[in-house]
């Protein structure tokens, strides 16, 4: 008798420590994928910034080159208005030559110039013509675009990080800077590169007030600006998980 409620005690024991034991492996699992989560995007992120960076001076560098042969930024030449012409026009004359580059889009009729990404919204959106397209030799997608009028003379820069491997997001892997040629108000900006938004302050830029803001309901244009102005650095608070889409 004594010998048959040991065995039960025993059974219900071994009963016990496999739901015991279930319970932990579940616990552990789920405490190594959030684990495993975060690493991966910490990493992303870092990736992102050292990309933005090299970036930066990749171009920064490709000025400076250009200014020796072709004089100092305030005189280069930028037609008034947005027109592809103009856009190609300063690519070629002023930048072309000072970068490496695995390919140029103009007149080509590749689906890999063909452009489609969204924005931090997840408005989707297409570049027009008037965007001069072209990669760099580590596959970054770059597209520029002139503007100008008799107070200031711009040029945007669409950069993808990444090319068109996978997301294609704007404040994921697309940010927008921006080249300085004239400006009436701040004649200090010239020659300059910068995140496009560069002026306004972290609250403002995070705020829901102007579309282009770093903020999941508007565009995530200033995205750039934003990493700038903490340090180079993408911390909590800088809308990372929404800015998730996929782009085919």
């Amino acid at each position: 008798m004594l010998n048959k409620l040991k065995e039960k005690l025993n059974k219900k024991r071994i009963g016990y420590n496999l739901s015991e034991t279930l319970i932990v492996m579940v616990v552990i699992g789920v405490i190594f994928t959030i684990s495993f989560g975060t690493i991966v995007a910490d990493y992303n992120k870092n990736q992102t910034t050292v990309r933005l960076n090299k970036l930066y001076n990749t171009f920064s560098d490709a000025v400076k080159l250009s200014v020796k042969d072709n004089g100092s930024v305030d005189s280069w030449l930028i037609d008034d208005g947005i027109s592809d012409y103009s856009s190609y026009n300063f690519f070629n004359r002023y930048l072309k030559d000072y970068l490496l580059l695995t390919r140029d889009c103009k007149n080509s009729v590749m689906d890999t110039c063909n452009y489609n990404f969204k924005e931090l919204n997840g408005q989707e959106k297409e570049l027009n013509s008037s965007w001069t397209r072209f990669y760099l030799s580590d596959g970054t997608f770059i597209a520029l675009q002139t503007n100008g009028n008799d107070r200031y003379k711009v040029v945007y820069f669409y950069f993808d990080t990444n090319g068109k491997k996978r997301l294609n997001v704007v404040a994921r892997d697309i940010f927008i800077y921006e080249l300085w040629i004239q400006n009436y108000d701040h004649p200090d900006y010239e020659g300059q590169i910068f995140p496009y938004g560069h002026q306004y302050t972290r609250a403002e830029l995070i705020s829901k007030d102007n579309p282009n803001n770093c903020n999941s309901s508007k565009n995530g244009n200033y995205c750039a600006a934003l990493i700038m102005k903490d340090g180079w650095r993408i911390i909590e608070g800088y809308p990372w998980a929404q800015a998730r889409y996929n782009v085919n």
